[in-house]
């Protein structure tokens, strides 16, 4: 990054002392507030491994938008496209979630001492 020349660093300097100082002050009449995303009060977590975290953020680089307005748009976009009631699950991500449950099923099954029937 490059340092700003000595007037612009003094007028940075002096908005932000400004900024600060009126802070708490309302915005005059004629401004015009614009206060996004306050109706979404809900954040997922998703685990992505470090490669595709790299590759969304490469995706919304090329973008031109944030990462998470990426992944959301992607949301919004699969939510719109879905017939209502249902929600379409690869075949083979269902088969590896019953597979990780099952393992699960038989390995707490086992710990307890319990026959295994799954």
């Amino acid at each position: 990054m490059t340092t700003p020349d000595p007037d612009t660093a003094r007028l940075i300097d002096e908005e932000a002392e400004h900024a600060e100082v009126t802070r708490d002050e309302p915005y005059p009449p004629d401004v015009l507030v614009e206060r996004r995303n306050r109706t979404r009060a809900s954040v997922y977590s998703v685990r992505l491994s470090d490669d595709e975290v790299a590759a969304v953020q490469r995706l919304a680089d090329d973008a031109g938008v944030p990462a998470s307005t990426l992944v959301r748009s992607w949301i919004l976009e699969r939510i719109a496209r879905a017939p209502r009631g249902t929600a379409e699950v690869d075949p083979a991500v269902r088969e590896a979630i019953h597979s990780e449950v099952r393992a699960a099923v038989r390995e707490a099954l086992d710990e307890a001492g319990k026959p295994n029937a799954a």
